[in-house]
Protein backbone atom coordinates (compact mmCIF):
# COMPACT_ATOMS: atom_id res chain seq x y z
CA UNK A 1 0.00 0.00 0.00
CA UNK A 2 1.61 3.54 -0.82
CA UNK A 3 2.01 6.28 1.45
CA UNK A 4 1.29 9.34 0.48
CA UNK A 5 1.82 13.06 1.89
CA UNK A 6 -1.05 15.11 0.42
CA UNK A 7 -3.78 12.56 -0.46
CA UNK A 8 -5.81 9.75 1.22
CA UNK A 9 -6.65 7.02 -0.81
CA UNK A 10 -9.52 4.70 0.82
CA UNK A 11 -11.55 1.89 0.07
CA UNK A 12 -15.20 2.33 1.49
CA UNK A 13 -17.32 0.06 -0.34
CA UNK A 14 -16.31 -3.10 -2.72
CA UNK A 15 -15.15 -1.59 -6.50
CA UNK A 16 -15.15 1.65 -4.97
CA UNK A 17 -11.86 4.10 -4.71
CA UNK A 18 -12.01 7.25 -3.27
CA UNK A 19 -8.82 9.85 -3.60
CA UNK A 20 -9.06 12.35 -0.89
CA UNK A 21 -7.13 15.83 -0.78
CA UNK A 22 -5.39 15.96 2.02
CA UNK A 23 -3.84 19.18 3.18
CA UNK A 24 -7.20 20.55 5.22
CA UNK A 25 -4.52 23.33 6.65
CA UNK A 26 -4.35 24.69 2.93
CA UNK A 27 -8.17 24.00 2.02
CA UNK A 28 -6.50 21.67 0.36
CA UNK A 29 -4.28 24.22 -1.96
CA UNK A 30 -2.78 22.22 -5.12
CA UNK A 31 1.22 22.49 -4.36
CA UNK A 32 4.20 20.63 -6.51
CA UNK A 33 4.04 18.18 -4.14
CA UNK A 34 -0.22 17.11 -4.34
CA UNK A 35 -0.15 17.43 -8.26
CA UNK A 36 3.15 15.00 -8.48
CA UNK A 37 0.64 12.87 -5.71
CA UNK A 38 -2.02 13.19 -8.01
CA UNK A 39 -0.07 11.86 -10.94
CA UNK A 40 1.41 8.90 -9.43
CA UNK A 41 -1.71 7.89 -7.65
CA UNK A 42 -4.01 7.50 -11.13
CA UNK A 43 -0.84 5.58 -12.42
CA UNK A 44 -1.20 3.18 -10.14
CA UNK A 45 -5.01 2.29 -10.30
CA UNK A 46 -4.80 2.62 -13.69
CA UNK A 47 -5.86 -1.05 -14.62
CA UNK A 48 -6.60 -2.37 -11.52
CA UNK A 49 -9.98 -4.77 -12.07
CA UNK A 50 -11.08 -4.28 -8.49
CA UNK A 51 -11.74 -0.64 -9.27
CA UNK A 52 -14.88 0.04 -11.19
CA UNK A 53 -15.47 4.21 -9.52
CA UNK A 54 -13.28 6.84 -8.44
CA UNK A 55 -14.71 9.24 -5.89
CA UNK A 56 -12.64 12.36 -5.72
CA UNK A 57 -13.16 14.98 -2.59
CA UNK A 58 -11.47 16.98 -0.13
CA UNK A 59 -10.32 16.69 3.79
CA UNK A 60 -11.69 19.09 5.65
CA UNK A 61 -14.26 21.65 5.07
CA UNK A 62 -13.14 22.47 1.69
CA UNK A 63 -13.24 20.71 -1.90
CA UNK A 64 -10.12 22.94 -3.07
CA UNK A 65 -9.19 26.59 -3.08
CA UNK A 66 -7.00 26.31 -6.16
CA UNK A 67 -3.06 26.64 -6.20
CA UNK A 68 -0.97 26.93 -3.56
CA UNK A 69 -0.32 30.79 -3.64
CA UNK A 70 2.30 31.01 -0.41
CA UNK A 71 4.12 28.47 -2.37
CA UNK A 72 3.83 30.11 -5.71
CA UNK A 73 5.23 32.92 -4.51
CA UNK A 74 9.00 31.20 -4.16
CA UNK A 75 8.56 29.72 -7.40
CA UNK A 76 10.73 30.66 -10.61
CA UNK A 77 8.58 31.58 -13.74
CA UNK A 78 9.73 28.46 -15.24
CA UNK A 79 8.87 26.84 -11.48
CA UNK A 80 4.95 28.27 -12.28
CA UNK A 81 4.89 27.40 -15.54
CA UNK A 82 5.86 23.41 -14.57
CA UNK A 83 3.65 23.31 -12.01
CA UNK A 84 0.49 24.61 -14.13
CA UNK A 85 1.14 22.16 -16.44
CA UNK A 86 1.58 19.30 -13.99
CA UNK A 87 -2.01 20.19 -13.10
CA UNK A 88 -2.91 20.54 -16.50
CA UNK A 89 -1.68 17.01 -16.98
CA UNK A 90 -3.74 15.75 -13.86
CA UNK A 91 -6.90 16.76 -14.84
CA UNK A 92 -6.51 15.49 -18.94
CA UNK A 93 -5.60 12.04 -16.92
CA UNK A 94 -9.13 12.18 -15.37
CA UNK A 95 -10.59 13.06 -18.24
CA UNK A 96 -9.31 10.24 -20.20
CA UNK A 97 -9.63 7.92 -17.47
CA UNK A 98 -10.86 4.56 -18.34
CA UNK A 99 -13.30 4.54 -15.13
CA UNK A 100 -15.66 6.95 -14.18
CA UNK A 101 -14.36 9.41 -11.54
CA UNK A 102 -17.43 10.99 -9.31
CA UNK A 103 -16.69 14.57 -7.39
CA UNK A 104 -18.32 14.46 -4.01
CA UNK A 105 -17.91 18.57 -3.13
CA UNK A 106 -18.07 19.14 0.41
CA UNK A 107 -17.64 22.71 0.68
CA UNK A 108 -15.78 25.92 -1.64
CA UNK A 109 -14.58 24.36 -5.30
CA UNK A 110 -12.01 27.90 -6.53
CA UNK A 111 -10.11 28.26 -8.84
CA UNK A 112 -7.52 25.41 -9.47
CA UNK A 113 -9.91 22.91 -7.12
CA UNK A 114 -13.00 24.16 -9.44
CA UNK A 115 -10.85 22.63 -12.77
CA UNK A 116 -10.37 19.72 -10.98
CA UNK A 117 -13.99 19.19 -9.80
CA UNK A 118 -14.48 20.07 -13.87
CA UNK A 119 -11.80 16.98 -14.81
CA UNK A 120 -14.54 14.67 -12.68
CA UNK A 121 -17.59 12.72 -14.90
CA UNK A 122 -20.46 13.59 -12.57
CA UNK A 123 -20.03 16.46 -9.81
CA UNK A 124 -21.77 15.96 -6.68
CA UNK A 125 -22.13 18.93 -4.12
CA UNK A 126 -23.19 19.79 -1.15
CA UNK A 127 -25.67 22.44 -0.65
CA UNK A 128 -23.13 24.66 1.55
CA UNK A 129 -20.72 24.29 -1.46
CA UNK A 130 -19.49 27.24 -3.45
CA UNK A 131 -17.84 27.79 -6.71
CA UNK A 132 -15.85 30.16 -8.63
CA UNK A 133 -12.44 31.02 -11.31
CA UNK A 134 -11.68 33.63 -9.49
CA UNK A 135 -8.18 34.04 -10.99
CA UNK A 136 -8.72 37.38 -13.26
CA UNK A 137 -10.15 39.17 -10.10
CA UNK A 138 -7.15 37.54 -7.40
CA UNK A 139 -3.99 36.78 -9.46
CA UNK A 140 -4.56 38.89 -12.82
CA UNK A 141 -4.22 36.10 -14.65
CA UNK A 142 -7.17 33.47 -15.86
CA UNK A 143 -7.61 29.96 -15.25
CA UNK A 144 -4.84 28.00 -16.66
CA UNK A 145 -5.61 24.26 -16.04
CA UNK A 146 -8.48 24.35 -18.88
CA UNK A 147 -10.97 25.23 -16.91
CA UNK A 148 -12.36 27.97 -18.77
CA UNK A 149 -12.17 25.61 -22.38
CA UNK A 150 -13.93 22.83 -20.11
CA UNK A 151 -16.13 25.20 -19.02
CA UNK A 152 -17.89 26.05 -22.42
CA UNK A 153 -17.97 22.98 -23.29
CA UNK A 154 -19.76 22.13 -20.55
CA UNK A 155 -22.87 25.38 -20.09
CA UNK A 156 -21.90 26.94 -23.24
CA UNK A 157 -19.59 30.25 -24.50
CA UNK A 158 -22.26 32.81 -22.73
CA UNK A 159 -22.40 30.87 -19.06
CA UNK A 160 -18.38 30.24 -19.32
CA UNK A 161 -17.89 33.92 -19.79
CA UNK A 162 -20.25 34.59 -16.76
CA UNK A 163 -18.29 32.53 -14.62
CA UNK A 164 -14.97 33.16 -15.63
CA UNK A 165 -15.07 37.23 -16.82
CA UNK A 166 -16.76 38.45 -13.84
CA UNK A 167 -14.90 35.65 -11.63
CA UNK A 168 -18.18 35.57 -9.52
CA UNK A 169 -18.76 33.24 -6.66
CA UNK A 170 -21.69 30.95 -7.21
CA UNK A 171 -23.69 28.78 -4.22
CA UNK A 172 -24.43 25.26 -5.45
CA UNK A 173 -28.20 25.83 -5.89
CA UNK A 174 -26.72 28.54 -8.48
CA UNK A 175 -24.13 25.88 -9.92
CA UNK A 176 -26.64 23.69 -10.59
CA UNK A 177 -28.99 25.88 -12.03
CA UNK A 178 -26.37 26.65 -14.27
CA UNK A 179 -25.12 23.19 -15.59
CA UNK A 180 -22.04 23.45 -13.58
CA UNK A 181 -22.95 20.66 -11.48
CA UNK A 182 -25.20 17.58 -11.87
CA UNK A 183 -26.77 17.29 -8.28
CA UNK A 184 -26.56 19.25 -5.18
CA UNK A 185 -27.78 17.84 -1.78
CA UNK A 186 -28.09 18.70 1.93
CA UNK A 187 -24.45 18.88 3.53
CA UNK A 188 -25.46 15.88 5.59
CA UNK A 189 -26.78 13.56 3.28
CA UNK A 190 -23.55 14.35 0.73
CA UNK A 191 -21.22 11.26 1.22
CA UNK A 192 -24.48 8.65 1.24
CA UNK A 193 -25.72 10.40 -1.80
CA UNK A 194 -22.26 10.68 -3.79
CA UNK A 195 -21.81 6.46 -2.91
CA UNK A 196 -25.10 6.26 -4.07
CA UNK A 197 -24.10 7.26 -7.68
CA UNK A 198 -21.25 5.48 -7.30
CA UNK A 199 -22.72 2.24 -6.55
CA UNK A 200 -24.90 2.58 -9.49
CA UNK A 201 -21.75 2.39 -11.68
CA UNK A 202 -19.86 0.08 -9.80
CA UNK A 203 -22.69 -2.18 -10.82
CA UNK A 204 -22.69 -1.92 -14.52
CA UNK A 205 -20.54 -3.71 -16.55
CA UNK A 206 -17.41 -2.16 -16.39
CA UNK A 207 -16.43 -2.75 -20.38
CA UNK A 208 -19.36 -0.73 -21.34
CA UNK A 209 -19.06 2.02 -18.76
CA UNK A 210 -15.59 2.22 -20.10
CA UNK A 211 -16.77 2.25 -23.84
CA UNK A 212 -19.63 5.08 -22.98
CA UNK A 213 -17.19 7.13 -20.85
CA UNK A 214 -15.00 7.84 -24.14
CA UNK A 215 -17.93 8.28 -26.40
CA UNK A 216 -19.11 10.58 -24.47
CA UNK A 217 -15.67 12.68 -24.24
CA UNK A 218 -14.22 12.15 -27.31
CA UNK A 219 -18.15 12.84 -29.50
CA UNK A 220 -18.24 16.38 -27.95
CA UNK A 221 -15.66 17.42 -30.51
CA UNK A 222 -17.16 15.60 -33.60
CA UNK A 223 -20.04 15.89 -35.85
CA UNK A 224 -22.96 13.26 -35.42
CA UNK A 225 -21.91 11.81 -38.69
CA UNK A 226 -18.24 11.60 -37.25
CA UNK A 227 -19.45 10.76 -33.82
CA UNK A 228 -21.71 7.64 -34.83
CA UNK A 229 -18.76 6.32 -37.01
CA UNK A 230 -17.15 6.17 -33.03
CA UNK A 231 -20.03 4.90 -31.63
CA UNK A 232 -20.10 1.93 -33.79
CA UNK A 233 -16.48 1.47 -33.43
CA UNK A 234 -16.68 1.39 -29.93
CA UNK A 235 -19.69 -1.14 -29.62
CA UNK A 236 -18.59 -3.26 -31.64
CA UNK A 237 -16.20 -5.35 -29.88
CA UNK A 238 -18.74 -5.01 -26.70
CA UNK A 239 -21.05 -7.71 -28.59
CA UNK A 240 -17.90 -10.45 -28.18
CA UNK A 241 -17.08 -9.52 -25.36
CA UNK A 242 -18.16 -11.82 -21.97
CA UNK A 243 -20.10 -8.94 -19.96
CA UNK A 244 -22.23 -8.92 -23.23
CA UNK A 245 -23.24 -12.56 -22.68
CA UNK A 246 -23.81 -12.23 -19.41
CA UNK A 247 -26.23 -9.72 -19.86
CA UNK A 248 -28.03 -11.58 -22.58
CA UNK A 249 -28.16 -14.93 -20.12
CA UNK A 250 -29.09 -12.96 -17.21
CA UNK A 251 -32.37 -11.20 -18.92
CA UNK A 252 -33.46 -14.41 -20.23
CA UNK A 253 -33.25 -15.95 -16.79
CA UNK A 254 -34.44 -13.23 -15.33
CA UNK A 255 -31.68 -12.56 -12.92
CA UNK A 256 -29.09 -9.55 -11.98
CA UNK A 257 -25.96 -9.94 -13.95
CA UNK A 258 -22.93 -10.50 -12.60
CA UNK A 259 -20.37 -8.55 -14.48
CA UNK A 260 -16.73 -9.00 -14.80
CA UNK A 261 -15.14 -6.31 -17.33
CA UNK A 262 -14.23 -8.52 -19.29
Amino acid sequence: MTTWNTLRVENPEPYIVSIVLNRPETRNAISLELARELDACFASLKGDPKVRVLLFTGEGTAFGSGADLKERGRLTPDQTRGHRESVLRVIETMETFPIPIVAMINGPAIAGGFELALGCDIRVASDKATFALSEVRNVGSFPGAGGPIRLAKLVGRGRANLVVLTARKFSAQEAFDLGLIEMVVPHAELREATLGVAREIAGNSPTGVAAAKKLIRQSNDLDVYAATELSRALRDPLDKSADYAEGLHAWLEKRTPAFTGR
